[in-house]
């Protein structure tokens, strides 16, 4: 008779009620679990581990799974039989639930990126039909529901009544709306300047076609600023003094001293340059001028700097533009580009921008590389609050664009007011004006992106390198209908990642494009490819508090975010839109403080 092995049995309540202790190596069952556990000589039964804790064995369906890698339990390789095949006559279970082999789930998880964190409240998951799958808000449904609380429109005063008032003159502006700037003031409680909640509108004037009639001539500069208190909505025009600072005046000139004009900044510096043909104080026809200014922390102008004359001053177009900073203070370097008199070349004066109530000092004259002609235009920075450069990550912080034998190549300066040589290649060469470029992350490397007026995108990683090009970008959505002076209206950034908002061309009414209705708009930014994902628009009609008189379009708007009243926050609070008045006299511009829109006005335009 063959010998029987039996393993010692029990139930599991038995074996509790005995609690015995098994001896080295002596195995015990449960009958009614199955479950089973090993002897070590000297540890009771209850206080004794499982050996097979599983209540039964589990599988797939499939009755061979295949491995690849090292089976695991808490991180620990469980060896294997010679056979490289394991099968099963079960489920294969997780916490006693049957685990499915489903095919198109994992074709699905092979194909996509799926997020590593959850999202916020209420977000859902959306796709950018290219293979990566994020949290995003969810897309409102139905007519306008954006119902914001907006502070009261304030106007600055009569500009026209107040010169005269003032015993200044009977005196206008000289010219539209391109020939003003508007830009963000110094503020000494924001430790971030580009946060500022002070805002600085200066323009050229010159005496009313009465007075020039009668033989009374007035020209120079005037300014006027306001500042914003987010909480409470509040815009106070002039706080720093008089409704008016002029500057650079003078009363020779039997005509409009001010030709064209150009204007940039860096956002928060409380600083600004110009170029144009100008008759400047002093002089008695117009000529190529170059001038620097620069306003204290209450908006009231400071100093200036200024070369006039050929070979000293350039002209060339008119705009306002932004230059990316090199720091919180909110200094760096701008291009002041133009076309030199005295060679007809395209040219450049390096302008230190310092942060400071100093005016700042203007570089030599210097011809872009290689121009063959006078062509050249400036492409506008749209900075993203907090990143700045370095020797690690050397990109651009201003882009000029330039004529060589008939095609256009490029040049840009980096942190320490270096410039590079020609770069001709890495965007289109046929383009030349209205570009803009954003400044975004790339993970941890800061990029440019630059578009054309064709919205085809150009990725800069360092100022004296060729951008990589996209070319072949088929866009059927873009921020902006029209990039008329790198995007008029203004971008603000968000405080989120790569993300903008605007509305489109110099109204917020301006056009009803791919929503059927006027809309504010929102987007983020690629910055490996430069295309435009999470595409945002909320409605606006003459309903909505805050926007519905400015379906008024006597004039032309521009649109800044609000970082809370100490300009801290590190998100907008606010939107702040400035209305600049066409009435050349009057020229009473409006400033106004609104809500943002909630998370649900926001609807999803289709995929770009």
């Amino acid at each position: 008779m063959a010998d029987r092995i039996q393993i010692r049995r029990d139930t599991a309540a038995n074996w509790t009620s005995a609690n015995p202790t098994l001896t080295q190596g002596e195995l015990g069952v449960e009958t009614d679990t199955q479950k089973l556990k090993i002897g070590d000589g000297s540890t009771a039964w209850s206080s004794l581990g499982y050996l097979v804790n599983t209540g039964g064995y589990a599988a797939y369906s499939d009755a061979t799974a295949n491995f690849t890698g090292d089976l695991q339990k808490s991180g620990v390789s469980v060896p294997a039989y010679s056979d490289t095949t394991s099968n099963f006559t079960g489920a294969l279970q997780k916490s006693g639930v049957p685990v499915a082999a489903d095919a198109n789930l994992n074709s699905f998880i092979a194909a996509v990126d799926l997020p590593t964190a959850d999202g916020s409240a209420d977000q859902i998951l959306k796709t950018d039909g290219s293979g990566t799958v994020s949290f995003a808000d969810a897309a409102a449904g139905g007519s306008v529901t954006y119902a914001p609380t907006a502070g009261s429109e304030v106007f600055a005063p009569n500009f026209n009544e107040w010169m005269s008032s003032q015993s200044f003159g009977d005196v206008r502006s000289s010219g539209g709306s391109t020939y003003i700037s508007i830009m963000r003031g110094r503020d000494s409680t924001a430790t971030n300047k580009a946060k500022s909640n002070r805002f600085i509108i200066y323009f050229p004037y010159t005496e009313t076609t009465a007075a020039r009639n009668a033989g009374t001539y007035n020209d120079g500069y005037a300014s006027t600023s306001f500042s914003c208190t987010p909480s409470t909505r509040t815009i106070t025009w002039n706080s720093g003094g008089n409704s008016y600072d002029r500057f650079a005046y003078f009363s020779t000139y039997a005509a409009d001293a001010a030709s064209t004009q150009q204007y940039w900044t860096i956002p928060g510096s409380g600083q600004t340059c110009l170029n144009g043909n100008i008759v400047w104080s002093g002089q008695s026809s117009h000529q190529f001028t170059i001038a620097t200014f620069s306003f204290s922390d209450s908006g009231l102008y400071q100093y200036s700097n200024q070369s006039v004359g050929s070979g000293s001053g350039l002209q060339h177009n008119n705009g306002d533009r932004q230059v990316l900073p090199i720091d919180n203070s909110a200094s760096g370097y701008v291009l002041n580009v133009g076309y030199d008199q005295s060679n007809s070349r395209a040219s450049y004066k390096i302008i230190t921008f310092t942060g400071s109530t100093s005016a700042p000092p203007i570089g030599s004259m210097t011809m872009c590389a290689n121009t063959t002609s006078s062509t050249v235009d400036s492409v506008n920075m749209i900075p993203q609050e907090g990143i700045y450069p370095s020797s690690t990550y050397d990109f651009p912080l201003h882009i000029i664009n330039y004529n060589v034998n008939g095609a256009y190549s490029k040049q840009a300066i980096n942190y320490s007011g270096t410039v590079s040589g020609e770069i001709n290649s890495g965007f289109d060469r046929n383009q030349y004006s209205g570009q803009l470029a954003f400044l975004l992350m790339d993970g941890s490397t800061p990029v440019v992106m630059m578009y054309d007026a064709y919205w085809k995108a150009s990725r800069w990683t360092t100022y004296n390198s060729a951008p990589t090009y996209f070319p072949n970008a088929v866009r059927r959505w873009k921020p902006k209908n029209s990039l008329s002076y790198g995007g008029r209206g203004n971008f603000t950034h968000t405080g989120v990642e790569n993300e903008f908002m605007c509305f489109d061309g110099s109204y917020p009414f301006q056009e009803p494009y791919y929503t059927g209705m006027v809309a504010l708009k929102k987007f983020k930014i690629n910055p490996q490819t430069g295309e435009f994902t999470d595409v945002y628009y909320c409605e606006m009609d003459a309903s909505v508090a805050g926007w519905w008189s400015k379906t008024d379009q006597n004039g032309w708007y521009k649109l800044y975010g609000l970082w809370g009243d100490d300009g801290n926050s590190s998100t907008i609070t606010h939107l702040l839109v400035i209305r600049i008045d066409s009435d050349y006299s009057r020229y009473s511009h409006g400033a106004q403080i609104i809500d943002i829109p909630a998370a649900s006005d926001w609807k999803a335009y289709p995929a770009n």
